[in-house]
Order: structure tokens, then sequence, then C-alpha cells
């Protein structure tokens, strides 16, 4: 009856370790496409011309911080699962998604104004 926490406890790490490096592999392809929807998303930002330069702005560094936060999350993930903070290495694994959703609430507010 003791030996099942232990057995969880094990199974727990290496069930984190294969889901993050699942998450590597999917950002990892995903990062040339990221960068690419960056430099094309701030390019049509310049064509338009009622963009303000404020909007401009906000356009380019909203959509430089997602392909940024990929190389960010992988090192934090992973940083966090050898010092064995599992919670923080999950949290930190969900970065670039967390940063896609801030990205499309701030075009969305941007495009109320």
């Amino acid at each position: 009856m003791s030996s099942l926490p232990q057995k969880t406890r094990t199974l727990q790490p290496k069930m984190l370790k294969w889901g993050l490096g699942i998450c590597t592999t999917i950002y990892v392809l995903a990062f040339p496409f990221l960068l690419g929807m960056a430099f094309v998303c701030s390019m049509l930002s310049f064509e338009r011309p009622t963009e303000t330069p404020f909007t401009i702005g906000v356009i380019v560094v909203v959509m430089a911080c997602i392909p940024l936060s990929v190389p960010v999350g992988i090192y934090l993930m992973w940083s966090r699962y050898f010092r064995n903070h599992l919670s923080k290495a999950l949290i930190f694994a969900g970065l670039p998604v967390y940063m896609l959703a801030v990205m499309l609430l701030i075009c969305g507010a941007l495009g109320a104004l």
C-alpha cells in the first residue's frame, strides 16, 4: 500500500519529461513560421495609411514577443524541470501560448480603437 505513492512520484516526472519534449519539438518546428508571421504582420501594419505610429509600434513589439517567447519558454521549462520545480516547468511550457493569447487581446483592443 505504501509503494503506490512512491510509484506515482516516479511516474509524474517521467510523464512531464515526455510532455516537455513534445512541447519543445512543437515550438522548435513552429519557430520559423512564428518568426515569419511577425515580420509579415509588422510589414503589413506599415502599409495601412490609417495606422498611427503608436499602433504600428505596439503591433511590431507584440508580434516580436511571440517568436522571442519560444526560446525563453524552452529554456525556462527545462531549467525548472532539472531543478525539480515541476509545477513551474508546466507553467513555462505554455509561455508561447500565453503570449499568443495576449497578442490577440492587444490587437483586438487596438482594432476597437
